[in-house]
C-alpha cells in the first residue's frame, strides 16, 4: 500500500497596529546616612509617585501603578568604607494613552523633580482578538499560496488539509524608540508611538492529489 503523498508549508501574517499605550517606568530613590532613613526617603518619594500617577492612568485599571523592585544597599566612600545606605523603589505606570504617559513624564519632572529617576518609556500596540484573527487568515492564506506552488511543482494537484498547526504570535516595533524628552515646562514632554508588527504562523500539512 502506497503512502499519502503530502506537503508541509509555514505560513505568516503580519497586521500592523499603532503603538498606542505606554508603560513608564521609573524608580523613587534616596540616599542617607541609615537603612531606616534611606527607606524612608524612598517611600516618601513612592507616594509622591503615586499621587502623580492616579491622575494620569486609567481610574477603572487597578493595576495600573505597580511595585518592580525594592532594593536597599550599602553605600560606601572612595576608600570603601560605609557611609550610608540607599534605596531605589522601581514602579511601572500603565498609561492608558501616549498623551497621558506624555503627561504624566512631565508631572513627574515638574512635581517629583530629582527624588526619581525616568527609567523608560515603552510604547505599545492593543490588539482586539479580530487582530488576531486576521493575523491567522493571512498566514494561512500564505501557506495555501506556497502548497500550491510546490504541488504544482511536483505535478499535482492541492487535496485537503492532513493537519493544522498555528505558531506563537509575537511583536516587533517600528518607528523608532519613544522620544521621550525632559525639558522644561515650556516645552513638555513629547511621545511618538510608531507601528507594532502583530504576526502568526500557521504550519499546514496537506494531501496532494
Amino acid at each position: 500500500m502506497l503512502a499519502a503523498r503530502t506537503v508541509t508549508t509555514t505560513g505568516s501574517g503580519r497586521v500592523a497596529l499603532p503603538r498606542s499605550v505606554a508603560v513608564v517606568r521609573v524608580t523613587a530613590t534616596h540616599r542617607a546616612a541609615t537603612l531606616v532613613g534611606a527607606l524612608a526617603g524612598a517611600e516618601s518619594a513612592r507616594a509622591a509617585v503615586v499621587e502623580v500617577a492616579r491622575r494620569h492612568v486609567d481610574p477603572a485599571d487597578a493595576g495600573a501603578v505597580a511595585t518592580q523592585s525594592l532594593d536597599i544597599w550599602q553605600t560606601t566612600d572612595d576608600q570603601g568604607r560605609r557611609v550610608g545606605h540607599e534605596a531605589r523603589h522601581a514602579l511601572s505606570i500603565r498609561a492608558a494613552s501616549l498623551d497621558a504617559a506624555a503627561a504624566l513624564v512631565q508631572a513627574l519632572a515638574d512635581e517629583v523633580g530629582d527624588r526619581i529617576s525616568l527609567d523608560g518609556v515603552s510604547p505599545a500596540a492593543v490588539p482586539s482578538e479580530e487582530d488576531h484573527r486576521t493575523a491567522r487568515e493571512r498566514a494561512f492564506a500564505d501557506a495555501r499560496a506556497t502548497a500550491e506552488h510546490l504541488a504544482e511543482l511536483a505535478g499535482a494537484g492541492l487535496g485537503s488539509v492532513v493537519s493544522v498547526a498555528e505558531g506563537a504570535a509575537r511583536g516587533g516595533a517600528r518607528g523608532g524608540a519613544a522620544d521621550a524628552r525632559l525639558a522644561s515646562a515650556k516645552t513638555p514632554v513629547g511621545l511618538e508611538g510608531g507601528e507594532e508588527d502583530l504576526t502568526a504562523a500557521v504550519t499546514v500539512v496537506w494531501e496532494l492529489g
